[in-house]
């Protein structure tokens, strides 16, 4: 099964500071917690979504872990900008895709008030589709089933800073970019590219799959072959996100395209002020894989000007004539990620692999290392830390 036969079969869509400390976080200790008879020590590699629940949850049992970070903060594709509008705007994972019970998994305790707001969308939203000519229908119409909510002045990276980070910020280690593992002795052997070297009884690894495929890190001995396999051959979809403010709103709810959903890839705009507590007008445009391509391969300037184009076209000329200023972020040259995620036509066989963990040492956690016929979204590497946990532990 591929992760778009298991979208549709569940009608779903598929199309990601300071401290905010709550106080009940800051002790994360439950008791959903059971006790562990692990007593070694872990390394993280990656302080992504994967990367912080697994630190969490070790956390939660007591196990000595430190992540390592090769950028210079935490949050990987859940990054925001506070700067562009009054409303954190996301540049990488948006939606909540699932409903709001993963909070309650990430979290891992019932005496946390979890108060992060999302709103769904309604059956009678407007979304638009142009393929020539401009027709509207209603969402429910459109999509059918639609569970996807979005975060009211939030984000999926303010819940993690609210929630996951108090617990564990003093266990990150930046700017430290791994280049080998070698888990042939007793104990793991990490190095960075400075030579640094780190050792722990397991390791984590939660890098993005690009990476992986990149060969950013050499493993002594080699991964399995099957798993060798799995990482080279997994399709990863590139990606890019453009948020653009305009003085009037003439645009729906979503606009889709027929390539809006294809095997390859995916695009449309979408208002992404919907919900909001904000006057502002911002339309955001999410495409990945071949759909990205046409965004990705414009200069700054030209890109701008080509979106524009394809707006004014469908709602005469009023994108130019509205048009304040934009952001862009493509996923594609972010030096630690360099993709999006991995394609909705993967296999589930391959997420399962990628997901294995090697000797009793060596263990994936992220978006696409799921055991689940689900992946490329922050609910799946969520679940995919905690599955790591209680194997560990």
């Amino acid at each position: 099964m591929t992760r778009k036969e298991f979208v549709k079969i569940c009608g779903v869509l598929g199309i990601s500071l300071p401290f905010q400390t709550v106080l009940a976080s800051c002790d994360n200790s439950d008791d959903n917690v059971k006790p562990t008879i692990f007593s070694g020590t872990v390394l993280i590699i990656g302080a992504g979504a994967a990367g912080m629940s697994t630190a969490y949850l070790l956390a939660q049992k007591g196990i000595d872990f430190k992540i390592l970070e090769a950028s210079t903060t935490y949050g990987g594709r859940i990054k925001h900008d506070t700067t562009f509008a009054d409303f954190p705007i996301p540049l990488g994972a948006e939606w909540l895709h699932v409903d709001r019970t993963v909070f309650d998994t990430a979290v891992n305790n019932d005496a946390v008030d979890i108060k992060t707001n999302t709103k769904g969308y309604a059956v009678n939203d407007l979304v638009g589709y142009y393929d020539g000519t401009y027709a509207t229908t209603s969402l429910s119409r459109a999509f059918g089933s639609f569970e996807d909510q979005k975060f009211i002045n939030s984000s999926w990276l303010d819940f993690f800073e609210t929630y996951i980070v108090p617990s564990i910020q003093l266990q990150f280690t930046f700017k430290t970019q791994v280049s080998s593992i070698n888990y042939e002795g007793d104990k793991v052997i990490v190095k960075d590219i400075n030579d640094q070297t780190f050792e722990a009884d397991k390791v984590v690894i939660t890098v993005p799959l690009k990476m992986l495929q990149k060969n950013s890190i050499s493993f002594t001995p080699s991964l399995p072959d099957n798993k060798q396999k799995a990482i080279q051959n997994a399709p990863v979809w590139g990606g890019i996100k453009v948020f653009i403010e305009f003085t009037e709103k003439f645009y729906p709810v979503y606009l889709t395209f027929p390539d809006s959903e294809t095997s390859v890839g995916q695009r449309l705009y979408y208002d992404a002020s919907y919900g909001q507590n904000s006057t502002k007008n911002i339309i955001g445009l999410f495409a990945v894989g071949e759909q990205a391509q046409q965004y990705q391969n414009l200069s700054e300037s030209a890109q701008r000007d080509f979106i524009l184009k394809e707006l004014d076209t469908i709602f005469e000329g009023k994108a130019s004539a509205n048009y304040v200023k934009h952001i862009v972020q493509n996923w594609d040259e972010e030096p630690f990620i360099q993709g999006a995620y991995l394609a909705d036509n993967a296999s589930s066989r391959t997420s399962r692999i990628l997901s294995s963990s090697v000797n009793n040492k060596l263990y994936f956690a992220g978006d696409a290392y799921t055991q689940e016929a689900d992946w490329g979204a922050v609910h799946n590497a969520i679940r995919s830390a905690k599955d790591v946990v209680e194997e560990i532990a």
